[in-house]
């Protein structure tokens, strides 16, 4: 069977192909401009997990048309089999619900999930597998971009870790504070997050995905993995039980 796993993000749209369980291509394309991938394969079945409700009706009639298949927007109420300690469990967004779905299934528990997107989000499952909750913060090109529209010198910048800590220059200066105050934000939020388990002694899986997982978790050791299709894996999984 042919899954299109597509996760719909604040900025940007990531299709995944899957045949079975086995990852064929990925695409990615601007949420403000969607670019639907060409391919030979005969689509089965289309998963969404969308965190923009406003084009959810237009994206789905779009796909509909294109690959002449009905698209499932991922909802809380398909994931039945997740314990949750959530207020309000129709909170969550569905990209979070699909990646703490997926780390259970792969990874098992206890396990944090960090997902390096427009926001950056970590999310916390303890070793009885109840997804306890977790954090939200501004995600990395946010900061980046607020840095540049609400100073009147500092330029915008590209992404990349300078050599030291201590930059030499604004440009230097600017992309320590992004990078490695994302490391730093990343391990004291790793700490204290731990620290608040009910079993803070058990060894707990940390897990990183998303477009810049590998820029940051390069510079720390407390990451255990990064799947960056980790959303995707987890679309194509929920997919085969719905």
């Amino acid at each position: 069977m042919n899954t299109l796993a597509i996760d719909i993000g604040n900025s940007n749209i990531v299709f995944g192909l899957f045949n079975n369980k086995k990852l064929l291509k990925v695409w990615r394309c601007e949420t403000a401009k969607p670019k639907y991938p060409k391919t030979t394969a005969k689509i089965d079945k289309i998963i969404i997990a969308s965190v923009v409700p406003a084009i959810n009706n237009k994206l789905s009639a779009a796909i509909k048309t294109k690959y002449k298949v009905l698209p499932h927007f991922i909802t809380i109420n398909d994931f039945k089999g997740i314990k949750t300690a959530l207020k309000n469990k129709n909170e969550i967004g569905a990209d979070r619900i699909v990646d703490v779905f997926a780390a259970l299934e792969i990874y098992g528990a206890p396990a944090i999930i960090i997902d390096f997107g427009t926001a950056t989000t970590f999310d916390v499952i303890d070793t009885n597998g109840t997804y306890l909750g977790g954090v939200i913060a501004p995600g990395i090109t946010l900061s980046r971009d607020s840095l540049h529209e609400k100073t009147a010198k500092l330029p915008r910048i590209d992404i990349k870790a300078p050599k030291n800590v201590i930059g030499n220059s604004t440009l230097e200066a600017m992309r320590s504070g992004i990078v490695y105050g994302y490391v730093a934000m990343v391990e004291g939020l790793l700490q204290r997050i731990i620290s608040e388990l009910p079993s803070p002694n058990s060894k707990t899986k940390i897990i990183a995905t998303g477009g810049l997982a590998e820029l940051i978790c390069k510079h720390t050791d407390v990451v255990d993995t990064i799947d960056k299709d980790l959303t995707l894996k987890g679309l194509q999984m929920i997919g085969e039980i719905i």
